[in-house]
């Protein structure tokens, strides 16, 4: 049965045209004494009558904007979660952002295979609730050429996914030989995907366009994304910040440094949280001076763009040189062989740490591809930056909004 949920006093039949589903009844959600208005096309169910009881009192409050929407809880692949606590403005301005640079309307149908308490799917349910458009799930991603099909036949107009939904596309499904008529974009977020992987899937998705996008819980989603036009001399880059954000390079102190120097990555908006539910100390590290401390190293180049180099939790001590992970996993990736590469530090009773790196192949590439690498990588990344040692793994351990979990690799 196919139900909608609206306010009372709402149109109840706000459908984008492009609607495969009927609707057979819409619940409406009405208070002691109100009726809900009927339609002759469907029957019309007040939520007291649907749950058997009616409520002792309004449960309706007064609300501002400011008041609290939503508690996220953060992916936890480089930590402890977190709650961050979201108000409704939080929620409705990064929204707006999203939909603008998206250029969504009521058209517009998105297939969804992320959850939605993940901050990234709870973002494509507020955005095409926003301007009226239809949201397709299906949770059969471990038959990735069901969800391709799913997608043909609901003509969906969007796609999103994480890096590890795009490998999995890439190398168990028969998404390079699929052509999808009705789609006009696919987003990705939730992680950096090397340009490698960038190009494959801008090039399988062709002529739809790819967004690349970075965020945070903490940020309501989306912080800044990369125009498609600009994805083939940006490779690898997040782009420029989203409409209503502002966000830079900065140093210890929030003031900020010039292009082509690392530094914290932070931003300012209305899309930011207001804290960590019951962790005031961790809020302090992350909300100072005004401004939201991502976590993540980064630069800018001289015409704005902005890059990851890392996230300041997940660098490697090799000596005296502070080495990013990220660096190593994009040089693995650019092996035809490798699916998936993850690198954490080990110690070393020389260098304090040393580089080792987890990787998935693809069928049939497994043996003597460790002896290979070390020569494949020798010019791509500096000699001491090479991993000293290699695990190679049928899958890396993942979180359900499939972000790789180094902690349980170390």
């Amino acid at each position: 049965m196919s139900r909608t949920l609206i306010p009372a006093g709402k149109d109840p039949f706000p459908l984008g045209p492009m609607s495969k589903t009927p609707l057979e009844s819409v619940l409406v959600w009405c208070g002691p004494g109100e009726m809900a208005a009927g339609d002759p096309r469907f029957p019309v169910v007040r939520i007291p009558e649907a749950m058997g009881s009616e409520p002792d009192e309004d449960p309706r409050r007064p609300l501002i904007d400011l008041d609290i929407a939503s508690i996220v809880y953060t992916s936890g692949s480089t930590g402890k979660p977190r709650g961050a606590v979201l108000s409704h403005l939080n929620i409705v301005a990064n929204s707006c952002s999203i939909v603008d640079y998206l250029e969504l309307t009521s058209h517009d149908r998105i297939m969804v295979v992320l959850p939605f308490y993940y901050i990234y799917g709870k973002s494509l349910l507020n955005t095409h609730f926003l301007v009226g458009g239809s949201v397709v799930v299906d949770n059969r991603f471990l038959y990735p050429n069901v969800i391709l099909q799913t997608m043909r036949d609901q003509e969906v107009t969007g796609f999103a996914g994480v890096p590890s939904t795009y490998t999995i596309l890439l190398s168990r499904s028969n998404l390079r030989s699929s052509r999808f008529p009705s789609l006009r974009y696919v987003t990705q977020a939730g992680g950096a995907m090397p340009p490698s992987v960038q190009k494959e899937v801008a090039e399988a998705f062709a002529p739809a366009r790819l967004f690349i996008m970075y965020g945070a819980t903490e940020a309501s989603a989306r912080l800044s994304y990369l125009d498609p036009a600009c994805l083939p001399r940006k490779w690898g880059s997040i782009g420029k910040a989203i409409p209503n954000v502002e966000l830079f390079v900065a140093d210890a102190g929030g003031s900020p440094l010039p292009a082509g120097e690392e530094g914290e990555i932070v931003a300012r908006g209305s899309n930011i949280m207001s804290g960590y539910w019951n962790h005031p100390e961790e809020t302090g590290k992350v909300l100072k001076n005004g401004l939201y401390f991502t976590g993540d190293i980064g630069r800018q180049d001289g015409e704005g763009f902005l890059y990851v180099v890392g996230r300041s939790k997940d660098m490697i001590k090799i000596g005296g040189n502070r080495v990013s992970a990220k660096e190593i996993e994009e040089a693995l990736h650019e092996h035809p062989a490798i699916v998936e590469a993850a690198v954490i530090g080990i110690p070393d009773e020389v260098l304090g740490e040393a580089p080792k790196a987890f990787i998935v192949t693809k069928k049939g590439h497994d043996k003597g591809i460790i002896d290979e690498l070390p020569g494949f990588l020798q010019g791509r990344i500096t000699a001491f930056k090479i991993p000293k040692s290699y695990e190679i793994r049928d899958s890396l351990p993942k979180n359900d909004s499939g972000k790789i979990l180094k902690l349980k690799l170390k």
